[in-house]
């Protein structure tokens, strides 16, 4: 019996989505232009790729990681849609209050501190990966401010 046995198919959705929710909520508190949100979405890829190689095989993390890849190779995408900045925040926070919830009941103290703490870490590595503000590539800050309370706000919601 797997880790992913422990959840429900929608328990573990929320799980995979989780990384890319709050990483839309950090790219929507700066939006900032398309080389940079090119910077940003790769940050994703790498936060993941990272988590995965950290994690145990067969933890949570080690799972819902593989699967993440599995999917990200898969040709069928799903459905997309369009959402405000507001609703895409929204959305991270409700999705990230849930797995708090799912992670207390059904995963290992250890398991899902590991697990939060990385989805905070991705959130980081999204908003450390392009300067917001500045002029032609000047001045500007790593992380700005409305980011790193977008960032506060996921790790409240996890609880962490």
């Amino acid at each position: 019996m797997g880790v992913k046995d422990n959840f429900t198919q929608e328990e573990w959705k929320s799980l995979l989505k989780a990384p890319m929710l709050v990483s839309y909520a950090v790219v929507g508190a700066a939006p900032s232009g398309e080389k940079d949100f090119t910077q940003e979405m790769s940050a994703v890829a790498d936060a993941i790729i990272e988590g995965g190689q950290r994690a145990e095989k067969d933890s949570l993390l080690g799972a819902v990681v593989a699967n993440i890849v599995a999917n990200a190779e898969d040709e069928w995408r799903g459905q997309t849609e369009r959402l405000s900045v507001g609703e895409a925040k929204g959305r991270a926070l409700e999705n990230c209050r849930a797995v708090a919830g799912l992670l207390q009941t059904k995963a290992s103290a250890e398991e899902a501190d590991e697990y939060k703490r990385w989805l905070v870490g991705v959130a980081h590595k999204v908003a450390s990966a392009a300067k917001e503000g500045g002029l032609l590539g000047f001045g500007g800050t790593q992380i700005s401010g409305s980011e790193v309370a977008t960032i506060n706000e996921i790790g409240e919601a996890l609880s962490v």
